[in-house]
């Protein structure tokens, strides 16, 4: 039998700051020198957000970074960021620099160093673009940039106050570039209310840090796919029916409910009595698998125990109403942030192969062809790969109970104790 493998979508990668510092701008020099001098004395740690048993150097030493994925079946990777210089807290994905000017500084040193490592082993490893909507003229350069230099595909910024929203027709040359390009758009979790809590260093099961805690995980669902309905009812997917979006680790819970509420509507005259008629032309459920596709970091059926998301009971037959289903499903191992699955990965897929509702088609979609296709991986160049480090899924089904046995169950206890100073909002020269 063949073997198969995973194409993780829910990579992060970030330069050492010895790395990020050649590609500093001479102007801004002595700024990043004096950050990493007050990072070193505070004894911040040079690592992003990283698992706490896994070293800072497998973020960016490419053959480590290689050699560690493919221990556990990962044979490409769709990689966004795990910090930029002069970020003001380490542990968040994106820029939040201390003012706009090095924001954008940090950005671009970021986006140069991406181009490097992943030109190191470009037919596995598809870096997003971190981009800036601010400047829709510049955003469409960056996107055209990126495909250029070999990125493979754009992260979306989050959602700002005074910002556009993304259904806004000033937005439309940027979509129009991704879809010329064929670069994907990847809205990456972690949208959180601006003016909401950020927890505390010692969050624990005790008010506030518990109630910070729940209101931020609670909310995260709407706020990190707020992008999702945007784009769906202000028909972007219609101007521009080529334009492939991907929502990763953004939680799905809300998308089912928000999505079956959007289809009502679309599929009657409930609001015509305010005469509101819609104006896209497909059910907002038609979009996903053609234009819309999820990534779960992993995909475990213990996440989808009533069969919401697969839309099928224990019984195999088919649940009313909308459901993802498998097709738009992608697989992410979201190494090597803390709340990675890679210590229990080859524990989830045996649960996957191990579920019967699951077939191997599907399970093989969601592993690895989805994010193939949508990701634009070649399958011609991963082959080899494939055979080195793949797996046969009939050897995992049958020794699934002792894969699963000696694997320790996900603890994020290494977060909610402190770890790294969780929601800690210190000062930028501190986080470089």
């Amino acid at each position: 039998m063949s073997k198969t493998a995973i194409i993780s979508i829910d990579g992060h990668v970030r330069g050492s700051r010895a790395e990020y510092r050649e590609y500093v701008p001479k102007k801004y020099l002595d700024t990043f020198d004096e950050a990493v001098k007050t990072a070193t004395a505070e004894e911040t740690p040079d690592a992003g957000n990283l698992h706490p048993e896994l070293a800072p150097e497998v973020q960016w030493d490419s053959d480590l970074r290689l050699e560690k994925l493919g221990s556990i079946g990962v044979v490409g990777e769709v990689l966004f960021s795990n910090g930029q210089p002069f970020q003001v807290n380490r542990l968040d994905d994106f820029v939040d620099a201390s003012n706009i000017e090095l924001g954008e500084v940090g950005r671009g040193v970021y986006n140069r160093w991406l181009v490097d490592f992943c030109a190191k082993a470009p037919e596995q490893r598809r870096g997003q673009m971190s981009m800036s909507f601010a400047d829709v003229d510049e955003a469409v350069k960056d996107v055209y940039w990126a495909k250029e230099h070999g990125l493979g595909g754009i992260a979306l910024p989050g959602l700002t106050r005074g910002g556009k929203y993304f259904f806004d027709p000033d937005l439309d040359p940027i979509w129009n570039a991704c879809q010329e390009t064929g670069l994907t758009i990847s809205q990456h979790g972690g949208g959180f209310d601006p003016n909401g809590p950020r927890g505390s260093a010692g969050i624990r099961g005790t008010a506030p840090g518990f109630g910070a805690f729940m209101m931020i995980s609670t909310e995260n669902a709407f706020f990190s796919n707020r992008s999702l309905w945007m784009l769906i009812v202000g028909g972007v997917f219609d101007r521009f029916p080529d334009l492939r979006a991907a929502w990763i680790e953004t939680q799905v819970h809300l998308i089912l409910p928000t999505i079956t509420y959007l289809d009502k509507i679309c599929d009657s005259d409930w609001m015509a009595q305010w005469s509101i008629k819609p104006t896209i032309k497909h059910k907002p459920s038609d979009y996903f698998g053609k234009n819309i596709f999820i990534g779960l970091s992993p995909f475990s059926p213990r996440q989808d125990p009533s069969g919401d998301v697969l839309g099928k009971d224990e019984d195999f037959h088919v649940k009313p109403g909308f459901h993802i289903g498998s097709v738009p499903l992608m697989y992410g191992v979201d190494f090597p942030h803390f709340e990675t699955c890679f210590y229990r990965n080859m524990a989830e897929v045996a649960t996957l192969l191990t579920t019967p509702v699951v077939s191997d088609d599907e399970v093989h979609h969601i592993l690895y062809d989805t994010a193939a296709s949508v990701y634009n991986f070649d399958l011609d160049e991963l082959a080899p790969h494939v055979e080195r480090v793949g797996f046969e899924m009939d050897d995992i089904r049958e020794r699934a109970d002792e894969i699963r046995r000696d694997v320790v169950e996900f603890d994020i206890s290494h977060i909610t104790r402190g770890f790294g100073g969780f929601g800690r909002r210190p000062t930028a020269a501190a986080s470089v």
